[in-house]
């Protein structure tokens, strides 16, 4: 059986860190390539399989131990070996290499929307009962961007409007509608395209101003529908299957803006859907039966990027210069084989 400090002992053996896999095993920027040698043979990534789990390993990117599980004893074992095996390296093999360049020139928290709307937002499934039942265990943490253009253009007028204007806000709804009101609080689910949503309507309503604040309601309704066939363009969230699925949520909140700072000092949203369908790894297995979720949406200072900024559409996100390997294969020498 472990113990609290167990795990604290263990932890402290470790410098810890996490990232999000897909762009390591598939990736063609220098840390990308570093994480692919260590995990693979000393090899690049070739195939469609997945990395994900935990792999320690020393600064010189030798493997030490591995382990994919949410077995705590399964995870201290690993956290063991590795701690086992680093006390058998010897000096050199521990280093990295003090020229070793693994700077990457792009990611994609690298867009995060300074001065911008950021949002942290949690999703969990409801038992019939709703938000009067105990939490459900399956939930999900995703973060939706804005940019600092979008949300001034928006509210550029607020501060010039009368207790009980409202206004629209289509780019957080069509936004949210697309890539954040989703199923996958048990696992990845996919985004729909701009025709596949049916209604992305968000009102805020101006209640109270107090030296240079203007305090927001929030209400609103979105509904997307897919028929299955991916309409998002040939990119690595295309899935091989077709699934249909679909969302339909109400949505209310409240906000506060600094008309003198042009910005929002806080934002929360909390959005309670129906959902429907099943896609490829959203944990639905067989089961396509309707359901309900729930979403909450606060402002955050972590940055960590969309799930979907790659397919966000948005001018103001940069895209790497250098493609994944099945972009780009001159990138990671696999033109001839």
């Amino acid at each position: 059986m472990f113990t609290d400090a167990r795990v604290i002992e263990a932890a402290q053996s470790f410098v810890c860190a996490a990232d999000e896999v897909w762009r390591l095993q598939r990736g063609s920027e220098a840390d990308c390539v570093f994480f692919q040698h260590m995990v693979n043979g000393g090899e690049r990534i070739t195939d469609r399989g997945s990395r994900q789990g935990v792999w320690v390993c020393a600064p010189s990117g030798l493997l030490l131990a591995h382990v994919n599980t949410r077995n705590i004893e399964r995870l201290l074992e690993c956290l063991d070996d590795g701690v086992a095996a680093w006390n058998a390296l010897t000096a050199e093999e521990r280093r990295l290499d003090p020229d070793a360049a693994l700077t990457p020139a792009h990611r994609w928290e690298m867009n995060v929307p300074v001065d911008g709307l950021v949002l942290e937002r949690i999703g969990r499934e409801l038992t019939p009962e709703g938000l009067d039942a105990e939490p459900h265990a399956s939930w999900n943490r995703d973060f939706a961007w804005f940019s600092a253009g979008e949300v001034r253009d928006a509210f550029a007028e607020v501060a010039a409007r009368d207790i009980g204007a409202e206004f629209e806000l289509p780019f957080v709804a069509s936004r949210l509608a697309q890539f954040h009101l989703i199923d996958n609080v048990r696992g990845q689910s996919l985004p729909f395209a701009p025709s596949e949503v049916t209604t992305a309507d968000l009102t805020a309503t101006i209640v109270a101003r107090d030296e240079g604040r203007v305090r927001l309601t929030l209400d609103g309704h979105t509904a997307a529908d897919s028929d299955g066939p991916w309409l998002l363009g040939d990119n690595s969230w295309k899935p091989s299957a077709t699934h249909p699925h679909g969302i339909e949520c109400e949505l209310t909140g409240r906000a506060v803006w600094s008309a003198a700072e042009r910005r929002f000092e806080s934002f929360e949203l909390v959005a309670v859907g129906r959902r429907w369908g099943r896609t490829v790894m959203n944990g639905r297995g067989r089961d396509a039966s309707p359901g309900l979720v729930a979403f909450h949406f606060e402002i955050t200072d972590m940055v960590l990027a969309p799930t979907f900024v790659a397919v966000y559409d948005a001018d103001w996100i940069e895209a790497p210069a250098i493609g994944t390997w099945r972009d780009a294969p001159e990138e990671c020498g696999l033109e001839d084989g």
